[in-house]
């Protein structure tokens, strides 16, 4: 009889040093159930869709509101996971466009997994921006003296900042 033993060695990077992140839920996300999961951080379809549902039921001043398109963040930290922030826009009306009312976050673990983390719905005097960042890449490049800004966060993702990479500069994104 032969026994043949395998090592299955992990790659040749380095290894992750972040684990999962793990969200803090209140009663109103434990009852709906899914939001204690990791998910793709490439389907944004459900992230969109997790991120409308998480705003309804965390803060009712989002209640309609409408998910955008998530945009990816990198931590300033090697301690904080990268996220990704989906914003929520508000309905609207007949005198003004659409405007940003808050903000849904996600970290990601090493493997590119999205877990919910937070939503924050923006103050009325905060939500006039159309777009999130508010700061697009081109105006942060041209402060920065950039053709390539990173869109990073220190300590949240909801207070994004652009970095120059050769630098290390910053700049507010809001």
């Amino acid at each position: 009889m032969t026994v043949t033993v395998v090592h299955i060695a992990g790659g040749s990077g380095p290894q992750c040093p972040l684990a999962a992140p793990v969200p803090s839920l209140n009663a109103q996300l434990r009852a709906l159930g899914g939001f204690d999961q990791p998910y793709d951080a490439a389907d944004t379809a459900v992230l969109e869709r997790l991120a409308q549902q998480a705003a309804a039921a965390s803060a009712p001043s989002l209640i309609g509101a409408t998910p955008a398109a998530p945009v990816r963040m990198t931590s300033l930290s090697a301690s904080r996971p990268d996220a990704m922030v989906v914003p929520l826009r508000s309905a609207g009306g007949e005198d003004r466009a659409p405007q940003i009312a808050g903000l849904a976050a996600f970290l990601l673990d090493c493997s590119g997994r999205a877990y919910y983390s937070a939503v924050e719905a923006l103050p009325t005097r905060e939500s006039i921006h159309g777009s999130f960042p508010a700061v697009t890449a081109d105006a942060a490049g041209r402060r920065l003296g950039t053709d390539s800004p990173q869109l990073c966060y220190a300590t949240t993702p909801f207070q994004p900042v652009w970095r120059n990479p050769a630098s290390g500069a910053t700049t507010p994104a809001e």
